[in-house]
């Protein structure tokens, strides 16, 4: 392979994974719409999801909202009745939030189907391609992520 050729090969990865990114945030943006729900609001639920009842602050600090922006955001979900307040057991002074799975079927069955389509694309990959694309997809995210934090501090 030449160098020219390899360059147009990342040049052309690097252009299906912006389109991966637009489609994802199409995605969410139709999910959220579909639960009568703003983005923020659906990638907060995304991110209980990923990670289990949290407390507000938690919450902020993986959305990089602030305080203020995350409870209105909660207020929201709760009036929607997608999330409860709970008191932290191990201390009072904090507030665990949990979805409350028994309404979340509009994110759940999209978010299913579309997980359930992925699954049986990636099946057809052998082990080490699996790796390979754990791996790659990881470290570019990293990137993505370091690149956020650069644009947020300036």
């Amino acid at each position: 392979m030449t160098v020219r050729h390899k360059e147009n090969s990342i040049y052309q990865l690097m252009s299906e994974i912006r389109k991966l990114n637009r489609s994802s945030a199409m995605l969410h943006y139709a999910i959220a719409q579909k639960g009568k729900l703003n983005t923020t609001d659906a990638e907060c639920i995304d991110f209980l999801m990923e990670m289990g009842p949290s407390t507000a602050g938690d919450l902020a600090r993986i959305t990089k909202l602030t305080t203020g922006a995350i409870t209105n955001v909660i207020d929201r979900l709760e009036r929607a009745n997608v999330v409860r307040r709970e008191s932290d057991p191990k201390d009072r002074r904090k507030v665990i939030i949990r979805l409350r799975n028994e309404n979340n079927d509009v994110p759940n069955n999209h978010f299913l189907a579309m997980a359930t389509d992925v699954f049986k694309f990636l099946s057809g990959y052998n082990e080490d391609q699996l790796q390979l694309l754990s791996v790659m997809t990881k470290e570019v995210t990293k990137i993505f992520e370091h690149h956020a934090e650069l644009v947020s501090e300036h």
